[in-house]
């Protein structure tokens, strides 16, 4: 136990202090600190410098009103630039705070995005007071991903927006959108309207929770929601396996099963099977742009043949 606090401690020792000069999470790959501080007040200017910098900016002076920082009568200017420096990363960018002036550059609009997300960050942090510095970053990967399962537990249109948001904040791409599974199927296909009035009821906790799903016009307003903060939408659809509460829905394309298994699998052997699964894909690929669609699920033995 003394050994653990003794760790304990000197990790506090060793990581608030970098906290301390670098408030920016992730870290970024490189910063110089400078002298004095930029001060978001009443004043503020924020500009581009054409097109998608426009609109950003014009979205970046209202989320620093909304969030309060604005109390100070300062004066001062961000501007924000893409440029053609075809030296940049793809999603690279460079922030370098003055006391009376940000700039903000990028190649790219995903990295002029996140430029933008980077300086709300230290805003907050600050409380509206930006150290001086120059912050050059882009992501050490191109897959940054984040999961959240509505099978199991299903959250909402506005709470999966708060997640989006925090996502775009800590410059994630990737949201991992996991809708069908054994407890709930949450995503309406129209050619199959039980999956939503049968197979959309239950829960982790309660299987005979009322029925909850997103309609499509929820799908793409969220989808469109996430373009815009430059996260691309993966969903999932479980099969052979977790495919209960289809099976439940369909019976007639049921692998059958027993116990808690039962209904667990779509039937192999079945024509309507595939006919179904080829659907539901219609439907969901017309949803979704991304050029990804996870199809999760068991590998699944019958006799000697496996199917996947």
């Amino acid at each position: 136990m003394r050994k653990l606090i003794y760790l304990s401690t000197l990790l506090l020792l060793f990581v608030l202090p970098v906290m301390a000069q670098h408030p920016l999470f992730p870290t970024p790959a490189k910063v110089q600190n400078g002298k004095g501080s930029f001060v978001i007040g009443k004043n503020l200017q924020v500009q581009g410098n054409g097109g998608y910098a426009d609109k950003l900016a014009a979205g970046l002076q209202t989320e620093l009103k909304e969030a309060g920082l604005q109390s100070s009568p300062a004066s001062g200017t961000i501007r924000l630039e893409l440029t053609n420096d075809c030296k940049m990363a793809d999603e690279a960018y460079t922030l370098v705070v003055e006391p009376n002036s940000i700039l903000l550059q990028a190649s790219s609009e995903a990295g002029l995005f996140y430029a933008k997300e980077a300086l709300l960050q230290l805003s907050r942090f600050g409380k509206g007071n930006v150290r001086a510095c120059k912050i050059q970053d882009q992501p050490r990967y191109g897959w940054r991903g984040f999961m959240l399962d509505e099978s199991r537990h299903f959250f909402g249109k506005e709470k999966v927006k708060q997640y989006l948001d925090i996502m775009a904040s800590l410059r994630l791409n990737v949201f991992h959108w996991h809708l069908t599974d054994e407890p709930g199927w949450r995503i309406e296909i129209k050619r199959y309207p039980k999956l939503t009035t049968e197979g959309a009821v239950g829960n982790w906790h309660d299987p005979k929770a009322p029925a909850t799903f997103y309609t499509q016009e929820e799908i793409k307003e969220i989808v469109a929601y996430a373009a815009d903060r430059h996260i691309m939408v993966v969903p999932e659809f479980d099969m052979p396996g977790h495919a209960t509460a289809v099976c439940r829905s369909y019976p007639e394309i049921s692998g059958g099963g027993e116990g808690k298994w039962q209904h667990f699998t779509f039937h192999p052997c079945k024509e309507e099977t595939f006919e179904f699964i080829s659907n539901v894909l219609d439907e969901i690929v017309a949803l979704f742009p991304s050029p990804y669609i996870h199809i999760g699920g068991d590998e699944v033995h019958y006799g000697n043949q496996s199917w996947f």
